[in-house]
């Protein structure tokens, strides 16, 4: 918790620098628009922590179901989609002069959304399908454990399997333009950290989780 509690200061930090010098060119060209969106979803993960380790209710199962599995992915489709929008310009850039469409920042947040949307769609259908329910689980005849229902089954691993679809074709992109020129190559830095966060989202967070509810 104490953690959580450090990374939802820093990155309230960072977002206070970044709205105190909005209009200053360094902001500006690191696309302030999907920054905002990419640190509200790192603020979100940081935040989702206090719904895990809330004692269980229906409630708060909901909340767990679907807060995990959202924030993960708003900071991924923010990745993804600047890693596509680079992709895009430097392929663009090989065959004419003239600039891809969908490049402005509206028409990256529209991007974004859609991305988000999904999942949004997926715990929607998930959540009518089965309900979120606390239960109690009986692991032994001596052990009586108030849970959430998809800790049980391991379904709740529903949530993140979009986030590891735009983890795995964000990683692709970042290949793809691992050999534009340095100064652009933000997307670079990306592919490298894919597979540290994948490791730390899953097996420092979710299975830990998952195995203090059992």
């Amino acid at each position: 918790m104490s953690l959580s509690s450090c990374g939802v200061l820093v990155t309230v930090f960072v977002m206070g620098v970044f709205i105190r010098h909005n209009d200053t060119p360094v902001v500006r060209a690191s696309g302030r628009e999907l920054s905002y969106v990419l640190l509200s979803g790192i603020l979100m993960c940081y935040a989702v922590t206090y719904a895990l380790v809330l004692k269980p209710s229906d409630a708060v199962c909901g909340i767990q179901r679907f807060g995990a599995g959202f924030c993960f992915t708003v900071v991924y489709a923010a990745l993804l989609t600047k890693t596509n929008r680079i992709s895009r310009i430097f392929n663009a850039s090989k065959h004419s002069a003239k600039r891809p469409n969908f490049i402005s920042p509206r028409s990256q947040l529209v991007i974004c959304m859609g991305l988000v949307g999904i999942q949004v769609l997926i715990n929607v259908i998930w959540m009518i399908l089965s309900p979120p329910r606390a239960i109690h689980h009986y692991p032994t005849r001596e052990d009586n454990l108030l849970v959430c229902s998809s800790y049980i089954d391991a379904s709740y691993m529903i949530a993140f399997t979009y986030p590891i679809f735009l983890i795995v074709v964000c990683t692709v992109y970042a290949v793809l333009t691992r050999k534009i020129p340095e100064a652009f190559n933000e997307s670079k830095h990306i592919g490298k950290f894919k597979s540290v966060t994948l490791n730390h989202d899953f097996f420092f967070e979710t299975f830990p989780t998952y195995d203090a509810r059992r």
